[in-house]
């Protein structure tokens, strides 16, 4: 499974004009998440500014063409979608611990 992060932006016109209401956007979000099932794709969280009319959302799925069928199936627009990798000690910090234990012993 991979991660990933889209974007939508009112100016840029990924995210609708009026302003949403929390209602709304959740509304709007548990919809996304029904749709992406179809496409192994799961929303994991939306971090969103309903005044300035932004969401960022960090999602996972099989790949990126996923993530877009899954918008596709409700009609949401997006700017962007990024692979990302999750910073946890698991992830990425081990990794690092080891080389300097490499070098260190070296």
């Amino acid at each position: 499974m991979k991660y990933f992060m889209d974007t939508h932006d009112k100016s840029k016109g990924s995210f609708p004009n009026q302003e949403l209401t929390e209602q709304q956007f959740f509304e709007q979000f548990a919809a996304l998440e029904e749709a992406a099932k179809e496409f192994d794709v799961f929303g994991h969280a939306a971090h969103v500014n309903l005044a300035e009319g932004k969401a960022f959302c960090f999602m996972s799925g099989p790949d990126e063409e996923a993530i877009r069928k899954a918008h596709a199936a409700i009609n949401l627009p997006y700017d962007s979608i990024t692979e990302v990798r999750r910073v946890t000690g698991a992830d990425m910090r081990i990794p690092q611990a080891q080389e300097a234990q490499k070098r260190r012993a070296g």
